[in-house]
């Protein structure tokens, strides 16, 4: 089969990508700079630079392919131009899916994030059947947005699929993306945890490898115009370290972070953004998210035949004793 992965250098794209090749699979590599060295000398790997608002790009990136996996979004959580979440998550959804029907793509999958879904309703897990009264980011409300226009195209003949990651893990760089990664970083290398409020707030951590697992299995199941979400195992910030100290030995005070404390951080971070351009590590809209739980259920992808691992198997892959 010939696939084209949308935000290849991204922490999901680039392990889609590599495991799309390494099965035999050809794919076109779309991205916006520089090549992740891994592609370069993969004989099973086309590199196309370009950018998704490009809907002449796509449409030439396009040709011959079977299937698109759409991963390529803007989530930093921050913008001075909020207009650039729904170019890029909107819009840019939009060119993909018309590039899809100008070159007959058969099959569509659109990454979107569990976050769309708001956070839990008392004790009950997030599901695909889960929807906030509104959303208190660009981010969020753009990802729902770009959700819709790909579910639209059913219409046009694109048979699409829809998938939602909670909290992704991965081996390599601690990036923005790699968010339960930087936490294990600041644990292991600074000696403390950070856990927001009183550390109970629930959130599901999926391995990578899962992610890409569910990637491919809304790709090629039987059904389309469905969205699956994907998670892993469902913890509170005291469990999550307590599985890294059991992996390394190492165990570290943990430090509670007022809420208020956090809002004022948050605050500061955003007038320094808007004032200054300087780049803020979290905002008002996303401090306010600790207050709630994020637990999700995986019921409806694991009828299909997927299957998470536990956070400790997971882990320990990336962090061998």
């Amino acid at each position: 089969m010939r696939y084209a992965v949308t935000g290849s250098t991204g922490l999901i794209g680039k392990a889609l990508t590599l495991k799309l090749a390494n099965e035999g699979h050809s794919v076109v590599a779309i991205v916006r700079s520089e090549f992740p060295v891994e592609f370069l000398d993969h004989e099973r790997i086309e590199l196309a630079k370009g950018d998704i608002q490009d809907l002449e790009f796509l449409k030439a990136a396009f040709q011959n392919i079977d299937g698109v996996y759409h991963v390529a979004a803007f989530a930093k959580p921050w913008s001075k131009d909020k207009s650039y979440y729904y170019k890029i998550n909107e819009q840019g959804t939009r060119n993909v899916c018309e590039a899809c029907v100008e070159n007959n793509v058969s099959r569509f999958v659109y990454t979107a994030s569990a976050g769309i879904h708001g956070p839990q309703n008392g004790s009950s897990f997030i599901d695909e059947n889960t929807w906030p009264t509104e959303y208190h980011t660009d981010y969020e409300q753009s990802k729902f947005n770009g959700m819709q226009v790909a579910l639209s195209y059913e219409q046009s003949g694109l048979e699409v699929n829809v998938v939602s990651p909670a909290r992704v893990y991965a081996p390599g760089e601690v990036t923005e993306s790699n968010v339960p990664m930087r936490m294990v970083d600041i644990y292991l290398n600074r000696g403390f945890g950070v856990v927001p409020t009183d550390g109970l707030g629930i959130g599901s951590y999926v391995f990578i490898d899962d992610v890409v697992q569910g990637h491919m299995v809304a790709m090629h199941c039987e059904t389309h115009g469905e969205e699956f979400l994907i998670g892993g195992e469902n913890l509170n910030y005291f469990e999550f370290f307590d599985i890294i100290t059991e992996i390394t030995g190492q165990k570290n005070p943990i430090i509670k972070v007022p809420y208020r404390l956090s809002l004022a951080i948050g605050k500061a971070n955003l007038f320094l953004a808007e004032n200054f351009g300087i780049k803020p590590t979290i905002t008002t809209p996303w401090v306010r998210r600790y207050l709630k739980h994020w637990g999700v259920s995986s019921d409806k992808l694991r009828a299909l035949g997927y299957k998470p691992r536990p956070l400790k198997e997971g882990m320990l892959q990336i962090l061998k004793p």
